[in-house]
Order: structure tokens, then C-alpha cells, then sequence
């Protein structure tokens, strides 16, 4: 599988969130993202609120304006790395300019996006995982198919001695796979608290909850330097702010597998690549590094 079919499947998730319209009572402005941004502490967006944060390396100039209003955008520029917030009651549509042309999208209340290069590396806005300001958004989450977990863990030769560390678990089915088949100890890394909560009780239905720990936290700022394995399912651009970490805190001979996409500048570090076909018939790639 190549990156079309990974950020495919977000893009699939966006306009499925968009058909569900809920209009806006009358034509009320969008609410200032700077009054919003005071209360929002969360860890995510709450129900009536819409984050959107930039990813990419320049600033993005976008409108913004309730669905069914007949006001003309509200002008926004977000600075990269930065985020906006928005109250809203229905969606919202934007709008940016991508190759002299305008795109419009819409955003659904409770949902977080960002702006991203898609595999054109033209600009795009997909679903984010969170809205907080103080940690990265690495991906949002999509689950891996179970071949695909455990051809990743055997192109890892994971056993009884290793310590996987999967960073951005979702529901933990890497290391708990890294528990139950191979005898192998886990920690899960996972900013969403649903994630985390999901991710035990799954531990617990397989009972290796003595083998596997889940931490809630920003996984960019999280102790790694115990792993022997590392697995990821991010994005291309975070898999390249993770590269310092992982080149600082891992050991010699720690071994990083990563789905679908590569690590961009560690091509020397590669030892395979395999592709295998999920049970959909979906091709997926899985690279195999060696610290």
C-alpha cells in the first residue's frame, strides 16, 4: 500500500463527516477562534468546537463561514504550527487556494483537522487526531489490519525479550498482538484518553495486562530509550519529526518498523521493505529499519 491508500482512508473519513449537514440557526459569523482559545484546555475538541491547526511549513491563508450562511468568508492566515479555534453549532465550510485553484471542505463540530501536503505535496486539509497547542499532531487514528500487525512484528523477530514500543497505539493492537503471540513485553503511546481507555480494556479481553503498559501522553515527549522495537503508523512529516528522537534515545542494534511510509532521511538505515495484502485486498508497505 502506498500513501494514497493511508490518507485515502482520512480523506474517505472527512467527506463522510461532511454528508452528516447540521445547519447553523440563522446566519450567525463564525466565533473568533482567539474567544474560544482561552477556554480550550481539553485534550481534543469539544462537541461544538472545530480545531484547525497547520501542519505544513508555511503560513495557509483560508476563508472560513457557517454552512448555509450568505456572508462572505471570514479571512483567516494561520501561521505553521499554529491553531485556531471555532465555536460551532453546524458546519463550517473553508475554503483555501491550492495551484490557483479554490477548494472548499467541510469541517464538522467535535472534530480536529489539519493542514497537510497530500502525496502531490499539495495542500490539503484532513482529519488531525487532537487540538491541543502544547503537543504535535502525529496522525489521526486508523487502525492497522491484523496481517499487517503481525507482519510487522515478524519482519522484528519480536520474542520473550523484546520491549515493543508502538507510538500512536490507537487501541493497542500492536502490542497486545506483541504480548499474546510472541511473549514480548509493550507500551502503547496514545494522546487521545479513548484510545488509552480502549487500549486496556482490550489488554484485559486478552489477558496480558501483566505484559503491556498504555501511557497517555504526547509521544514526542515520551522516554523511549528501553524499546528494542518500535512500530509506527504516522504520516510521512511526522515520521521525519520523530527521526531526531528516535536517532537520540534508542540504542544501537533497536530495530523500527514503520507502516506504509518511510522515514524520510534514514534510507541507509533501511534493511527491507515487504508489501502484503490485507483481507480486503488492500496492499499495505512495511518497512523494517535498524537503529
Amino acid at each position: 500500500m502506498n500513501r494514497k491508500i493511508g490518507i485515502g482512508l482520512i480523506l474517505f473519513a472527512l467527506v463522510l463527516g461532511a454528508a452528516a449537514v447540521h445547519l447553523f440557526r440563522g446566519n450567525s459569523p463564525v466565533p473568533s477562534p482567539e474567544t474560544v482559545r482561552a477556554e480550550s484546555r481539553r485534550t481534543f475538541p469539544a462537541p461544538d468546537e472545530i480545531t484547525v491547526r497547520n501542519v505544513v511549513d508555511v503560513p495557509v491563508h483560508y476563508g472560513i463561514v457557517p454552512h448555509g450562511s450568505k456572508s462572505a468568508p471570514e479571512s483567516r492566515t494561520l501561521l505553521a504550527g499554529a491553531v485556531d479555534h471555532y465555536r460551532a453549532k453546524g458546519l463550517l465550510i473553508i475554503s483555501f487556494e491550492r495551484t490557483g485553484r479554490t477548494i472548499t471542505r467541510s469541517l464538522t463540530p467535535g472534530r480536529a483537522y489539519s493542514f497537510r501536503y497530500d502525496e502531490y505535496d499539495l495542500l490539503e486539509i484532513w482529519l488531525g487526531s487532537h487540538g491541543r497547542e502544547d503537543a504535535e499532531d502525529l496522525a489521526p487514528f486508523v487502525a492497522t489490519p491484523r496481517a499487517v500487525v503481525d507482519r510487522m512484528l515478524e519482519m522484528a523477530a519480536a520474542g520473550p525479550d523484546d520491549v515493543v514500543y508502538d507510538i500512536g497505539c490507537g487501541d493497542g493492537r500492536i502490542v497486545i498482538a506483541a504480548a499474546e503471540r510472541f511473549g514480548a513485553r509493550g507500551v502503547g503511546i496514545d494522546i487521545d484518553p479513548e484510545r488509552i481507555r480502549e487500549s486496556r480494556e482490550n489488554a484485559a479481553k486478552a489477558m496480558v495486562e501483566h505484559l503491556v503498559t498504555f501511557l497517555l501522553e504526547d509521544a514526542t515527549r515520551t522516554d523511549i530509550s528501553k524499546a528494542t522495537i518500535v512500530t509506527l503508523y504516522l504520516l510521512p512529516e511526522s515520521n521525519g519529526l520523530l527521526r531526531p528522537k528516535l536517532e537520540k534515545e534508542l540504542r544501537p542494534g533497536t530495530l523500527i518498523v514503520s507502516h506504509n511510509y518511510t522515514i524520510p532521511g534514514w534510507e541507509a538505515k533501511e534493511i527491507r521493505s515487504e508489501k502484503i495484502k490485507d483481507n480486503l485486498d488492500k496492499e499495505h508497505s512495511i518497512y523494517l529499519y535498524k537503529k
